[in-house]
């Protein structure tokens, strides 16, 4: 069964042209390279990457800013902030003559800034939805004001509304986090349907990163044989860098830290520094750096 939605997604990945490696667009001289964290599946490990490869492009000595589009606001908690905060995604999305500054939030970890998820009601989605009547709101503020760091990681939410749609618009490049399940991989499949559209209509430029396998644990026989099958079938489009199933990874989520910080010498730290360097690498990526 599951070898079979493999095939089916590997004809859908080649039919909507989405080919990992394929040059992104030329970036403007100071503009930074944006990149999408989407999955149609919860509990893939999405924020968690989303957070510790914007950790990790800060500790290359990159200056990057992180925002949660997803009103489960799970980029907060993550970072230990348990109380709501006043300034973020909604001011983002709806407010343009507030500037991004007064809603940005410098972290501890120099050279990483957010923007929160402060979508807390349903009442809210619903006025970013009547609010921001174009895919575009977002890509448009981060081309006037987004000029000051080297990356924009976008952490997107599991759908495909106004929130996700924006993501994706302003994004130069997507990952696609993926457990090793059948359940995952049909979320996968979904995707991959759907993104020639998003491609075609809203976001010419839109580049798959590649496919990112999480919570990966090798003693599971299922994981390794869907893994081998990813390999397999989607070839260079699932990344080299597989991101393990890791208790440090649990025990910083619970301090509120990015893996990174929590346990810089750990595997699962050392993967996500890993799939840094791979961005970096296949998209020529490196330009000088603040630090060397």
């Amino acid at each position: 069964m599951t070898l079979n939605i493999l095939l089916d997604a590997r004809f859908t990945y080649r039919i909507a042209g989405i080919v990992r490696g394929r040059a992104i667009a030329p970036r403007l001289k100071d503009m930074p390279t944006t990149i999408v964290f989407s999955s149609e599946k919860g509990g893939v490990g999405k924020t968690t990457s989303a957070v510790n490869l914007a950790t990790a492009f800060s500790v290359g000595g990159y200056r990057v800013l992180l925002i949660d589009m997803d009103p489960q606001g799970s980029v907060r908690f993550s970072f230990g902030v348990k109380d709501p905060v006043e300034m973020g995604s909604l001011q983002l999305l709806t407010e343009s003559t507030t500037p991004l500054s007064s809603i940005v939030v410098q972290s501890q970890e120099h050279g990483l800034d957010y923007v929160f998820s402060n979508i807390d009601s349903l009442q809210q989605e619903r006025d970013v939805d009547r609010l921001v009547s174009v895919p575009d709101a977002l890509k448009n503020r981060l081309a006037t004001e987004g000029g000051g760091y080297d990356f924009i990681i976008l952490d997107a939410p599991a759908s495909t509304g106004t929130l996700a749609l924006n993501a994706l618009t302003a994004a130069d490049l997507v990952i696609l986090p993926l457990q090793c399940e059948s359940l995952a991989i049909k979320s996968l499949k979904r995707f991959l349907s759907a993104f020639k559209e998003i491609q075609a209509q809203y976001n010419p430029n839109l580049r798959v990163a590649g496919i990112l396998l999480t919570m990966y644990d090798r003693s599971i026989e299922v994981h390794r044989r869907i893994s081998r099958q990813l390999y397999d079938t989607l070839y260079d489009a699932v990344f080299a860098t597989i991101i393990p199933k890791s208790k440090d990874i649990t025990e910083a989520s619970a301090l509120g830290e990015s893996v990174i910080s929590y346990n810089i010498n750990s595997v699962s730290a050392t993967a996500y520094i890993r799939l840094a360097k791979e961005i970096l690498d296949r998209y020529g990526l490196r330009p000088e750096l603040a630090v060397s």
